[in-house]
């Protein structure tokens, strides 16, 4: 779902990104669940064609990582410890855009990109992330569990895309 959320939220404000996921977890490709196919279709967003896939190494040559939780962010960062800068949970990286936005002139010259990987090597502490900012997977769960997952990564993904196309 966060694929084709972002991708969509991205391109309603201008921002030209290739996006794609992979998981951390080791299982088959296959298809998105029927609920969130329907969610993302209530959405106006088509999720039939989505195939899992498990983080390649080749996968690891990014501007940004957006993990789902601390968890699978930090299975990122175990492959690749140079990523650290780029990985973020969604609503973090928005709460420490926001931030950012308020650092001045010389935070505001940057490119994205560079402006991402300051915030990142500036976090402070072993994980990255809150928890509150983590967002469980919905697997397994009723379709009301799958629309509020879809509802809490909208806003982020549409405040991420915001502040990403500004």
């Amino acid at each position: 779902m966060a694929e084709v959320l972002l991708a969509a939220r991205l391109a309603d404000h201008g921002v030209d990104a290739m996006v794609a996921s992979a998981g951390t977890l080791g299982w088959a490709e296959r298809g998105a669940t029927p609920h969130a196919v329907s969610v993302m279709g209530e959405m106006g967003l088509d999720l039939s064609a989505h195939r899992s896939r498990k983080l390649a190494p080749d996968q690891l040559e990014v501007d940004l990582v957006l993990a789902m939780t601390r968890d699978h962010a930090g299975a990122v960062v175990a492959r690749d410890k140079s990523l650290a800068p780029h990985v973020f949970l969604p609503g973090e990286l928005v709460r420490l855009l926001r931030g950012s936005a308020q650092e001045g002139e010389a935070m505001a010259k940057r490119s994205m990109v560079d402006r991402i990987v300051a915030i990142g090597a500036s976090r402070t502490g072993p994980t990255i992330g809150r928890p509150a900012e983590e967002v469980a997977d919905p697997a397994g769960e009723p379709l009301d569990i799958y629309r509020a997952t879809a509802a809490r990564l909208d806003r982020d993904l549409t405040g991420l895309a915001a502040l990403l196309g500004a």
